[in-house]
């Protein structure tokens, strides 16, 4: 398939293998959608996707805070030949300690300081190159501060991707949940961000979590305010071409993730 066409915004979502009949049966409606997991070797419907959709490459690549492995540089280079994403996506996420003895939680942020800059901008460019594609970065949302931070996210963001050249994946719920724990308006959450990096951005649902006694991601529809929040960004995001519904799970419903795409374009104006 063609990249998406520079000056459109395509709607899409994650491909979940469950509903590959769904998915190629649901005519013009999708966009595109994200590979979170390579395909499996019995991934029957596989072929006729990738025949389909426009692929994006949002696969756990390696954690940037580090240098990258031969084996991860090589497997990023063989999923990007397999997908021939127009980007490759990447998360400002902590996964594990430098020295590999604690295994951490995948929203867990890196400290914004020069040292983590440098480390996250070093090792951006040398999986860019591998890929032989631009490189997207999500952010990753935070819910307390550490003495040890020297600049805000906002600040370590723009930095980021002015020293790179890499392009913005937006995460709208993690901006949303941030922003609720920060005690904040999204909006207002967001007014130091660079928006005018984006590139892609991600929509998801918002749901109570019972233990954690408080809002979280959830494999639901995004709410209005998710999505009055995303036309706001791509008001203000002239390189924007993609808003990926982002779930990802064996128990999703196809219907779920129609309606979701339904909802987002009705709010693009795409319908």
């Amino acid at each position: 398939m063609p990249f998406i066409p520079e000056g459109r915004i395509s709607v899409g979502a994650f491909y979940n293998p469950h509903l590959a009949e769904e998915l190629l049966r649901a005519g013009d409606l999708i966009g595109h959608l994200a590979m979170a997991d390579p395909p499996a070797s019995d991934d029957a419907g596989f072929p006729y996707i990738r025949d389909r959709f426009p692929l994006l490459l949002h696969d756990y690549l390696g954690q940037l805070s580090d240098p990258l492995s031969p084996h991860a540089l090589e497997r990023a280079r063989h999923l990007q030949d397999m997908y021939r994403s127009p980007w490759v996506a990447e998360h400002f996420q902590c996964l594990h300690t430098q020295d590999h003895d604690r295994t951490l939680d995948y929203v867990f942020p890196p400290l914004y300081t020069e040292e983590f800059l440098q480390r996250f901008e070093a090792n951006a460019r040398v999986l860019q190159d591998a890929v032989g594609a631009p490189l997207v970065m999500e952010n990753i949302p935070g819910f307390f501060s550490l003495e040890h931070t020297q600049m805000s996210e906002a600040e370590f963001l723009r930095r980021f991707f002015d020293d790179t050249g890499c392009g913005f994946l937006l995460d709208l719920p993690h901006i949303w949940l941030a922003a609720h724990y920060s005690g904040v308006k999204a909006r207002e959450y967001l007014k130091d961000f660079p928006l005018e990096k984006v590139v892609e951005m991600h929509v998801a649902g918002v749901e109570e979590d019972r233990d954690l006694e408080g809002p979280w991601i959830a494999p639901t529809a995004p709410p209005q305010e998710i999505l009055d929040l995303a036309l706001w960004v791509a008001e203000r995001a002239p390189k924007l071409r993609a808003v990926t519904f982002d779930a990802f799970s064996p128990g999703l419903a196809a219907e779920t993730v129609l309606k979701s795409v339904e909802m987002t374009r009705r709010a693009f104006g795409l319908n």
